[in-house]
C-alpha cells in the first residue's frame, strides 16, 4: 500500500513538472503577444491606457533584456510583429 501510494506521488509530481516547463519562446510567439498588449495599449483610454502602456513598455524592456545578445532573433520578432502590428491597432 505504502509503495502504490509513493509511486503515485512521484507520477502526479513528474506529471506536474513536465507540464510546467517546455513552453519555448517564439519570434511569432512574442510578437504576437506584443501586438496583443499594443492593441489593448490603443483602444483603452483614460487610467486603462496609462496601465496598458506600461505592461507593453515592461515587456518590450523585458524582451530586450533577455535577448539583447541574440540580435538575428530580436531581428525577427521585429519582422514579426510589423505583421500584426496595424491589425492591433485597428488600421
Amino acid at each position: 500500500m505504502i509503495k502504490k501510494t509513493i509511486s503515485m506521488a512521484a507520477l502526479a509530481v513528474a506529471l506536474l513538472l513536465a507540464s510546467c516547463g517546455g513552453k519555448k519562446e517564439t519570434a511569432a510567439s512574442i510578437a504576437q503577444k506584443w501586438c496583443d498588449l499594443n492593441g489593448k495599449a490603443h483602444k483603452a483610454e483614460g487610467a486603462a491606457k496609462e496601465a496598458a502602456e506600461a505592461a507593453l513598455n515592461k515587456y518590450e524592456n523585458e524582451m530586450e533584456e533577455k535577448y539583447k545578445d541574440n540580435k538575428a532573433f530580436m531581428k525577427e520578432i521585429e519582422n514579426e510583429a510589423e505583421k500584426c502590428e496595424d491589425a492591433s491597432e485597428g488600421r
